[in-house]
């Protein structure tokens, strides 16, 4: 029997849908992923522009334009994205938000040792934003799952990276805050744990697309 029409073209809007779907996905994935290696990989290439104490540094550098471009584009996507629940929209409306404070409101320059307003405000906007991100995790990351043709013990790994990645991206940032108060800008060790957590946000949505793909919730 032949196909309808109009159900072949529907069949092609719903293909074209999910597949924009992933792909924001995928681009919150890349530009976490890639920034702190765009970063330090512009510093290691670039003579005149030594590895900088923290991702935020990066600001009053000439990578300004990748770091606020990377952390706008992130923070939008996040609000234009449509999380699976209610609570998990607005979570995500949240962080991304937070996020876009980041990138407009930067950190002090470098050698700067006050703790001024403006770096305030950029810190609680930095640490809100992971706790936010952590909390959509935490309380909704498991509601796909009920949908999942993946095996139980799959579905427990899945549950388990979920908490992972919710305590990583909530404990390093806190991390790097109390090394800047304790040491000051300039620690490498506050890039380093700043890239572990921007890593983790995007590797949880590389998992996360793993696991839609084995949904029943992909093929409706």
């Amino acid at each position: 029997m032949a196909t309808p029409p109009g159900s072949a073209r529907t069949d092609e809007l719903a293909e074209q849908i999910v597949g924009t779907y992933f792909a924001l996905r995928a681009a919150l994935t890349i530009l976490a992923v890639g920034l702190p290696v765009v970063l330090v990989g512009w510093s290691l290439a670039d003579p005149a522009l030594p590895v900088l104490g923290s991702i935020s540094e990066y600001y009053w550098s000439p990578a300004r334009d990748v770091f606020v471009g990377a952390l706008v584009g992130t923070g939008i996507t996040l609000i234009c994205y449509r999380g699976y629940g209610p609570l998990e929209n607005r979570l995500l409306n949240v962080a991304g938000t937070l996020l876009v404070i980041v990138a407009l409101v930067p950190t002090d320059p470098p050698g700067d040792e006050a703790f001024g307003l403006r770096m305030a405000v950029h810190a609680a906007a930095a640490v809100g934003f992971f706790v936010t991100f952590a909390a959509s995790v935490w309380w909704c990351a498991d509601d796909t799952l009920g949908s999942s043709d993946d095996s139980a013990r799959r579905i427990r790994r899945y549950r388990t990276a979920y908490r992972v990645v919710a305590f990583v991206v909530v404990i390093a940032p806190l991390v790097a805050l109390g090394l800047v108060l304790l040491f000051g800008q300039g620690a490498l060790a506050v890039l380093v744990v700043e890239a572990v957590a921007v890593v983790t946000f995007g590797g949880y949505w590389a998992l996360k697309s793993y696991e839609l793909r084995g949904t029943r919730l992909i093929e409706t």
